[in-house]
């Protein structure tokens, strides 16, 4: 029987996480510190450890990390529930471990492997979100089912916009192929994931997909025309699922009834789910006059709701997202987090344009173009608090941090 060394054992785990950070948040996160004991292992059989340091400390993504993560726990002690409060410490903590450990473990030999896994889990998700829209449709049911395969349909549009960026990415900006059929492969990938993501119905993953197209029309400048041509494509797509399917428009006419079918889903009509989001973006911003400062204090939204708006809002009588990152985050953390949060955002936007001036690859391309897509994302959710999103953004990062120039 074969003897796996430590190395092969790690890339089968950045192997399981690529596939996983698509449909399992409990799969990820187990696959996730399999790596980081697999790599913890590595270290201390070759006497390494102490590299660790340096090699954590030295990034240039430490300190934004280290200042969001103070600021993360001086607002979790003010808090008005600090237990609540620093159970969200622990979950950005763990954000900041992934991406770490991603960075520590992936090596430029394993990207073309797992960039062809994740794909091939992105277009299985986007198959099985589809089946379930045509099974709605075939059963001629009144309220079509939104695409979601696994998760709550936000998070799979915003998943699938995430995806489509990097197969973008490849199409766009050549490599060599490392297995037959490989260009093709991320050709026809474009359709199903596309068309999955137009039939999540979400309006975020919609907004923050042409953001990510627009940057990369901007900066993949030697590849303009095929960019605008694949958009225009994407654009005619998009329009022949929105003739086939009333409930997609729908959702942007308005003309749709609240059910409790559709409030149970999620699936609130384009009227409503505005005026429950304008309504959420005012209290949020009411809880930051009160509390400038440091916020109420982080996941405590829902535990302070009726404190500030005794009736309810929408369908929910309280609810724990204001549906806006920033509002949210000002709301929780104050004017602290709020710009311990933009200074985060930031430094993770110029550590990936500056490794897309340093090498113009598809996976530079992928991170400096979907970083941006996520910052919209999160005006209409709390995208960044979630994994399915968080993760896939740090592998694009660790994508683009080791990347290095091939010659064709």
């Amino acid at each position: 029987m074969k003897k796996f060394t430590l190395d092969e054992l790690i890339f089968f785990a950045l192997a399981l996480f690529a596939f996983s950070v698509i449909f399992s948040v409990t799969v990820v996160e187990g696959a996730l510190l399999i790596a980081l004991a697999l790599l913890l292992v590595k270290k201390y059989q070759a006497k390494d450890l102490p590299s660790l340091k340096p090699a954590l400390t030295g990034h240039p993504l430490f300190i934004p990390w280290l200042v969001y993560l103070g600021i993360c726990l001086l607002t979790a002690l003010t808090a008005y529930y600090p237990a609540k409060g620093l159970g969200q410490v622990n979950s950005d903590f763990l954000k900041y471990v992934c991406l770490s450990t991603l960075l520590l473990a992936v090596k430029k030999e394993h990207l073309p492997k797992l960039s062809a896994i994740y794909t091939a889990a992105a277009v299985i998700a986007a198959f099985i979100g589809i089946g379930e829209v045509a099974r709605s449709i075939a059963a001629n049911s009144l309220d079509i089912t939104r695409a979601n395969a696994f998760m709550n349909a936000v998070r799979y549009g915003e998943v699938m916009g995430i995806a489509l960026l990097l197969i973008l990415s490849r199409v766009i900006i050549p490599v060599k192929e490392t297995f037959k059929y490989e260009k093709l492969f991320y050709r026809l990938a474009i359709f199903p994931v596309f068309i999955a993501l137009v039939l999540s119905q979400t309006r975020g993953s919609y907004l923050g997909l042409f953001t990510g197209i627009a940057v990369m029309l901007y900066f993949a400048s030697p590849s303009r025309r095929k960019v605008a041509a694949y958009a225009a494509i994407l654009f005619v797509t998009a329009s022949v699922v929105l003739l086939v399917n009333p409930s997609i428009r729908n959702r942007f006419t308005g003309d749709q009834a609240l059910t409790e079918k559709n409030a149970s889903q999620a699936a609130e009509p384009t009227y409503s789910s505005v005026n429950i989001r304008l309504e959420l973006w005012k209290l949020g911003l009411t809880m930051f006059k009160d509390h400038p400062v440091l916020g109420v204090g982080p996941d405590n939204i829902k535990k302070v709701f009726k404190k500030y708006h005794p009736e309810a809002i929408g369908y929910n009588q309280t609810w724990g997202s204001l549906h806006n990152l920033y509002i949210h985050q000002a709301a929780e953390r104050g004017i602290a987090g709020l710009g311990a949060l933009l200074f985060l955002f930031l430094s993770l936007f110029l550590f990936s344009l500056n490794r897309f001036r340093a090498v113009r690859s598809p996976y530079t391309l992928w991170a400096l173009c979907a970083l941006p897509a996520y910052y919209m994302m999160n005006l209409t959710e709390i995208t960044f608090q979630h994994v399915h999103t968080a993760f896939a953004i740090f592998l694009a990062l660790a994508f683009a941090a080791v990347v290095e120039e091939e010659k064709l």
